[in-house]
């Protein structure tokens, strides 16, 4: 869908960029993190017009309506221009933002644009603009009129299923999300094996575990604050639902929070996981000087 594939290609950049946090730590001099910047952001860019992109346009062209959440019939060719596009320039936006903070050591701000990214997938899907995004979804047709009820009838999912969009989704997701899952695996094996071989029991693929944990993550938090954000603007308006909601999140998203540490383990093990007493993290061990180490 055009609106949640903005905050995904976003999500998509971000978190390609989240994969070579290690690979851009001290002793690693600019023009290294420059030349990791420059390779991963190229497989990115790959992977959004090799892959995403024509998905896109395949869903816009079988399924024009339900593509656009049936605010217009159809992608003009023009729209189809811009729509790769958009998502091409929302990708490499989410890659650089991520980016920059990761080498300025804001680990933390980092993986937020990629959690606050998925969040903003999943709250277009359940509530939308009008409160109707759910129903949207699970429309294979237009209708005059949307439902905006909490939640959508077995009637509406029953005629979803038998319409030929998700075995269209589903053979997209076949192909989409493994290739994602191993670029994005590949790139944080290749720095975690350079800066955890000697102390870490030797795996062929190391960054597996860590992506699938990272996956738990968003799949977990993110529909739950979208759900949350929606729920709030349902019962107490947007100014003041929106308000309770930051509110809300802010407690649990801050600094130095258990979610917070968890994810920095998880993005920089070297620098955040566990280690041996009296042995400093690996790049605090390298680094010339303090201000070397990251910051959040």
């Amino acid at each position: 869908m055009v609106e949640v594939d903005a905050f995904w290609a976003y999500a998509i950049g971000a978190g390609c960029a989240l994969s070579t946090a290690e690979q851009l730590q001290p002793p690693v001099c600019p023009d290294s993190q420059r030349a990791v910047r420059d390779r991963q952001l190229v497989a990115t860019l790959l992977f959004m017009g090799l892959l995403f992109a024509p998905m896109g346009v395949w869903l816009a062209v079988r399924f024009p309506g339900w593509e656009t959440m049936y605010l217009v019939r159809g992608l003009p060719p023009w729209g189809m221009a811009l729509f790769n596009a958009g998502i091409t320039l929302c990708a490499a936006l989410g890659y650089q933002c991520a980016h920059r903070l990761l080498v300025g050591g804001r680990t933390w701000a980092a993986v937020l644009q990629l959690l606050m990214a998925y969040t903003g997938v999943f709250f277009v899907l359940v509530h939308g603009w009008d409160g109707t995004g759910l129903h949207r979804f699970l429309s294979p047709a237009p209708r005059a009129e949307f439902s905006k009820a909490p939640f959508p009838s077995w009637a509406e999912v029953a005629t979803w299923l038998r319409s030929p969009v998700p075995p269209t989704l589903l053979v997209m997701g076949l192909v989409l999300v493994p290739s994602l899952f191993w670029l994005n695996a590949r790139s944080y094996t290749r720095g975690l094996s350079a800066r955890l071989a000697p102390a870490a029991p030797p795996r062929r693929q190391p960054g597996l575990p860590a992506v699938s944990r990272i996956l738990l993550v968003i799949l977990g938090l993110c529909p739950a604050l979208a759900l949350a954000a929606r729920l709030a603007i349902t019962q107490w308006g947007v100014a003041l639902g929106g308000i309770l909601w930051v509110a809300c999140a802010s407690v649990l998203l801050r600094r130095e929070g258990a979610l917070a540490t968890y994810c920095r383990r998880l993005v920089l093990p070297s620098v955040y996981g566990p280690h041996p007493a009296g042995e400093p993290p690996a790049s605090v061990a390298v680094a010339s000087t303090p201000a070397a180490a990251p910051r959040s």
